[in-house]
């Protein structure tokens, strides 16, 4: 169901969303995976991008920030607005881990894509990694939901990566040591993989960032 919303209803909703949100210290992303709704759709709505709302689109959002749909509709107050860091929106591949590892260039995905999904990016070379064994980590990452993988992009303490190497492969969330690096598995039963840069070259790992999770609908 759509609720009927006019354009300055629909500003400070988006206005709104991206107050509670900052507020909480909350990133899009995270917010995405709180709940379940893409960070494409939550840029869109805090940018008053967003032309349709669903009820359950602001439904899901509001519980995952903790407050009543009618607080969510309340004026926002002032607050400085953020640099944009999305541009256009693109079209990005959907491959799946074997044909990712096959190809081994980014740039060459598209001849493999299964399909393509719509995107709020910048970063060259982006693609949707499809997600099967060994990269599902119940309840975070569900077998056919989809990862943003952005190769070029920085990688900081606690994002989220998609961890490669020759003995195991697997999505976990990176803290940097002084002395080495540990990637902390999601599937928490696993063992977490700690190397330096030497141990790195040696077992040829590949370590990308992961910007979104969308879940299977």
């Amino acid at each position: 169901m759509f609720i009927n919303v006019n354009l300055l209803e629909m500003a400070n909703i988006g206005k709104r969303l991206k107050e509670l949100r900052k507020k909480l210290g909350l990133s899009q992303l995270e917010l995405s995976q709180r709940s379940s709704i893409s960070q494409a759709s939550i840029a869109r709505i805090e940018t008053n991008q967003q032309k349709n709302l669903k009820s359950d689109t602001l439904e899901r959002l509001s519980a995952a920030l903790g407050i009543s749909l009618s607080e969510l509709f309340e004026k926002p107050e002032m607050i400085a607005e953020e640099t944009p860091r999305y541009g256009a929106v693109r079209m990005l591949p959907v491959v799946t881990l074997k044909e990712f590892l096959s190809k081994k260039l980014p740039s060459r995905l598209k001849e493999s894509a299964i399909s393509f999904e719509p995107v709020l990016t910048q970063t060259e070379n982006a693609f949707f990694l499809r997600t099967t064994d060994p990269l599902i980590s119940i309840p975070y990452i569900n077998k056919g939901d989809l990862v943003l993988i952005e190769p070029t992009s920085q990688i900081k303490d606690g994002d989220m990566v998609l961890f490669i190497s020759d003995e195991r492969t697997f999505i976990g969330k990176i803290f940097y040591d002084p002395i080495a690096s540990i990637i902390q598995p999601l599937n928490r039963s696993s063992k977490p993989v700690i190397f330096n840069i030497k141990k790195r070259r040696k077992n040829k790992i590949q370590i990308l960032k992961i910007s979104e999770v969308r879940k299977k609908t």
